[in-house]
Order: C-alpha cells, then structure tokens, then sequence
C-alpha cells in the first residue's frame, strides 16, 4: 500500500490515542528526561510501541484481544524488509501487511501513518460479510483484525529511494481462505 504525504483525519485521531494510551499501559518503559538547559523532552517511545499500541486499540474497538509484541517477528520483519532497500516498489506480500511512505523529501514516516493506513481499508470491509466488499482491496485491515493472531512484530527501514518501507508480521498469521477475521 502506497501513501502520499496527505494525512487523514484517522492519522491524527490514531496519532492521538496511541499517545494517550501509551501513557496508561506503557508507564514504566517511558520516560521523560531533562533535556541540556533544563528543559523537558516528550516520552521516548519504542519502536514496539509505536506499532502495538495504535493496533491493539484499534482491535479493542472491535472487541479484539491486543497484540504482544514478538522480537522474533520483528526481526522476521526486519530482514524481509531489509531485501527491499534497494526497491521499495517491489515489496509485497501475503500474510504480512506492507505500508510504503512516498513524497515530501523531509517527510517523516511513523507507524502510526502505516497502521492509519491499514486502518483505512475498514472502509471498504462489509461487516455484515466479514470480508472486503466486491473489488476493493482491505486484506491489510483484515490482518490487522485477525481474531486468532495474537503477536506481532514490525520493523521501518529507509529505501535508497528515499521512501519508508514499514511491515508487520503476524502470529498466527491470518486472512485464511474461507475463514471470517472477527
């Protein structure tokens, strides 16, 4: 899935609540410092976080248990991701979700923009179905929602392009033939 530096109205909603979440289910693994002249930055968030916390509010909204986060998917992510430096464009897959930043020279891709993305597809899901409404494509959104999947792990990696390339693999993976997601 390929995105431009336009940011939804979601992006920023998603932006919102991970950080409000983050701060009431992450509280000992962030951390506010004193920045050099006595100043306060804002909380350092892992990788992990970034990823986890968007996903598993957005599941929680549809009555999903959350996603734990999974070092060896990340690194399964990290090295699949890493084969597509060279070409960003050429990066696709089943089973895993794909989100590829395009655009603006300066922009800076976050997690939160891929799993906003991923999200977006829900637009095109037919509940009453549970599955994509006639020729649109939301397997990513699928994934996202799979009921059985319950670890995750993602990894961003900069192309030579220029572009982001951020991936999450899934554990069970999901969007099985024949199966509903939730």
């Amino acid at each position: 899935m390929e995105y431009t530096s336009s940011r939804s109205r979601l992006s920023c909603w998603l932006a919102v609540v991970a950080a409000l979440v983050l701060l009431s289910s992450f509280p000992s693994t962030t951390e506010a410092y004193a920045a050099p002249g006595g100043g306060r930055k804002l909380l350092q968030l892992s990788l992990a976080q970034q990823f986890v916390v968007p996903q598993s509010h957005l599941r929680a909204i549809h009555g999903l248990r959350p996603l734990k986060w999974s070092s060896d998917l990340a690194g399964q992510a990290s090295r699949w991701a890493s084969g597509f430096k060279s070409n960003c464009a050429a990066a696709s897959s089943s089973g895993v979700n794909v989100f590829r930043g395009v655009g603006d020279g300066g922009k800076t891709w976050q997690p939160s923009d891929a799993v906003a993305a991923w999200a977006e597809q829900a637009d095109h899901f037919d509940f009453g179905a549970g599955a994509c409404a006639g020729g649109n494509m939301c397997a990513q959104f699928e994934q996202l929602m799979w009921r059985m999947s319950t670890q995750v792990g993602c990894a961003s990696v900069q192309c030579a392009s220029g572009e982001t390339l951020m991936t999450c693999h899934y554990w069970p993976r999901g969007n099985i033939m024949g199966q509903r997601p939730f």
